[in-house]
């Protein structure tokens, strides 16, 4: 008996400055989807914020009708936040990746980190910085930076990063080793205003680990931890591009499983679903876990590629177990 397949809707682009991580993202999900189950739907939202359905702008309604499963593939504000999630909700059309609330929970650093702090999970030493500009009072720029790099100098050891409380892909993320550098990228964040997280930077091994629910039988499933190997101080947007990816890492037995199982527990405590992956600084006597993406990134060279591929998987077989994990869910 003939049987149609399953429209899948994959959403990318979006408003945030991860906008060409998202298309890439999708763009390899829509290759990789198996093609004797699922017909591709490639749903482009516009840096403005305007959805399309095969080049023409469409009312999101009206694009559900041409969808069974709706795959998100949008990264940071105004996708990995959970307002596309909401959307979806809705329009009671299933989709992958974790439901809204969770998912504008672990986009805010902030929030991560307590909810992280709280349940024994070791993070940086940082603090919150709101509203950048009207954090410190009267006067000129430059006064209003000194005033705010003493605070921080006193509150935190140096070296320090500094990054926007929402937000991936390392964009406006800065090193500052000195009290004179920590002015500059104060000032170089000062015209983007919005909320600000400062960290002290820790020097270790940066790697990162997935997780995947009621995969191989298992109800969540670790993934062999990535190791990335920097030119720099930071993993950046640059470098995320076409990362230089070690795995299996140079980790010890007890060090990977440690980070598996924090991977894990992160997962659980921030309400996730479906998958994630945490990102970890490893030092000789402490892991410190730094952020967790709640709709990571698939495409050819991400991180989640050379795991699935560690344990011989693919992104066309997780697309297929996501899907699976939705239409569940309907």
């Amino acid at each position: 008996m003939y049987m149609s397949k399953i429209r899948i809707g994959v959403i990318r682009g979006g408003k945030s400055d991860e906008f060409e991580i998202s298309i890439k993202t999708g763009g390899n999900i829509l290759k990789n989807l198996p093609a004797d189950k699922y017909k591709g739907v490639d749903i482009l939202i516009t840096r403005d914020g305007e959805w399309h359905l095969g080049g023409v702008p469409k009312d999101p309604r009206e694009i559900a009708l041409h969808i069974d499963v709706a795959f998100n593939t949008l990264h940071g504000e105004h996708g990995e936040d959970g307002k596309v999630s909401q959307i979806l909700e809705e329009m009671k059309i299933p989709y992958t990746g974790s439901e809204a609330v969770p998912s504008s929970i672990a986009l805010n650093k902030p929030l991560t980190k307590e909810a992280l702090r709280r349940a024994g999970i070791k993070v940086p030493p940082g603090m919150l910085i709101e509203d950048y500009r009207d954090e410190v009072g009267g006067g000129s720029r430059a006064d209003k930076i000194h005033e705010l790099a003493l605070k921080i100098f006193r509150s935190i050891p140096p070296p320090w990063v500094l990054k926007p409380a929402r937000g991936g892909s390392s964009i406006n993320t800065f090193v500052a080793k000195s009290f004179e550098e920590l002015q500059k990228v104060l000032d170089n964040l000062f015209d983007y205003g919005g909320d600000l997280v400062v960290e002290q930077y820790l020097r270790g091994k940066e790697v990162s680990s997935g997780v995947i629910e009621n995969f191989r039988h298992e109800r969540h499933y670790p993934l062999m931890p990535v190791e990335v190997k920097k030119k720099g101080d930071l993993f950046n947007f640059e470098e995320k591009q076409q990362p230089e990816l070690i795995c299996p890492s140079t980790l010890s037995r007890a060090e990977k499983d440690a980070v598996m199982d924090t991977a894990i527990q992160a997962h659980k405590v921030l309400g996730l679903r479906d998958y994630s992956v945490s990102d970890f600084i490893v030092l000789p006597k402490s892991i410190y876990l730094l952020e967790v993406n709640n709709n990571p990134k698939c495409a050819e060279c991400s991180i989640m590629a050379e795991s699935l591929k560690a344990v011989g998987s693919n992104i066309g077989d997780l697309a297929d177990h996501l899907i699976t994990l939705a239409l569940e869910r309907k």
